[in-house]
């Protein structure tokens, strides 16, 4: 995978010398948001194999948190917050693919209609990418869309495989915040309190739960923190440069259309790299809500103390973080969505 992205960088870069040498501003577009993308899906794939480990031991944090659920309730919180991000992660694969769908079938479309309503004369076709492969664009016209095609889905596979995996985990450390405030009202509102080993079984489960949701997203935020940063940083050039060729050729439905659907696809990237930092941070905060929900007036100081010790870190929510800079939140998201429309402006006025 990685070497059939690599092979995309040639024309990319071609296509963006080339232009530069002939100061052609809008070929010089047609293969930054490409480099952007491409790049972007590489620092992905290299950033999960490098923390590779680190993964390792977050699927074992995840086992053994499954092994100390031993209560239906708790089973089933675990089962509908983790669903949730199942179907996250379904809407954006299917979104994705989608988009790619459109993508690769509108150069086909002149080819189509040949077929089907043959003109005298055969019709103008363009490829997914207007890159340069230093050949004969009609004559290889299937050989450079193959390769084009083979990369887009190696592309879109690599970011959909490893954004479902990041919100899966990120939902399943939420679901163990939940558990573990659910299960301190329960244990608090126990009666006789002082001599019922329920609560106190449930207390040692929870620090235990609780221990392990913080290590889970310190190893996560740790991981994918550097990553983040380059991902949203090449995302915001890759939305700026497309926005700018999409209004460019808004007097060709055609290819407003082909680049419309790469935008909006990298958009909705930015936004599922992002939204599940916002989970992360309502779900860890809530702990704090839990606790002071919770009957604690009625334990003993002892338990009162770890209970105060827990709220206090809980009100300092879980933030995943770009770079240790940028917060993962939908706020910032759609700061950086401003960001990229001003940047847009700015580069839509120095092609006038």
């Amino acid at each position: 995978m990685t070497g059939s992205l690599l092979t995309f960088y040639f024309p990319a870069f071609a296509q963006i010398f080339t232009s530069l040498y002939e100061n052609d501003l809008g070929g010089m577009l047609e293969g930054m948001p490409v480099v952007a993308s491409v790049s972007a899906v590489l620092i992905k794939l290299l950033n999960h194999e490098i923390y590779k480990k680190n993964f390792e031991k977050m699927f074992d944090v995840i086992k053994k948190d499954w092994k100390l659920l031993n209560d239906k309730s708790q089973t089933h919180i675990l089962e509908e917050i983790t669903k949730q991000g199942n179907k996250i992660g379904e809407i954006y694969r299917t979104f994705v693919l989608s988009c790619m769908s459109g993508f690769i079938v509108i150069p086909l479309y002149p080819a189509f209609l040949d077929i089907i309503i043959p003109l005298n004369e055969t019709r103008q076709r363009h490829q997914m990418f207007r890159l340069t492969y230093f050949l004969d664009e009609n004559r290889y016209f299937y050989p450079i869309y193959f390769h084009s095609l083979w990369c887009s889905f190696v592309t879109v596979m690599i970011a959909v495989t490893i954004d479902s995996l990041y919100i899966q985990i990120v939902h399943h450390d939420c679901a163990i915040f939940a558990i573990c405030g659910q299960n301190i009202i329960t244990a608090t509102g126990s009666t006789g309190v002082r001599i019922n080993e329920t609560y106190t079984e449930r207390f040692r489960q929870c620090l235990t739960m609780h221990k392990n949701a913080l290590q889970l997203f310190e190893m996560l935020d740790d991981s994918s923190r550097r990553s983040f940063f380059f991902q949203i940083l090449l995302t915001m050039v890759g939305m700026t440069i497309t926005a700018v060729q999409a209004v460019i050729n808004l007097h060709r439905p055609e290819e407003a259309l082909r680049i419309g659907l790469f935008l909006v696809g990298q958009q909705f990237h930015l936004l599922i790299i992002t939204l599940p930092g916002q989970v992360i941070t309502d779900h860890s905060f809530e702990l704090t809500n839990d606790i002071y929900r919770s009957m604690w007036y009625n334990m003993p100081i002892n338990v009162q103390k770890v209970l105060h010790m827990m709220q206090m870190r809980s009100s300092k929510p879980c933030k995943l973080t770009a770079g240790g800079i940028y917060e993962m939140n939908i706020e910032n998201f759609g700061i950086t969505f401003k960001t990229c429309v001003s940047y847009f402006m700015v580069l839509l006025s120095l092609k006038d």
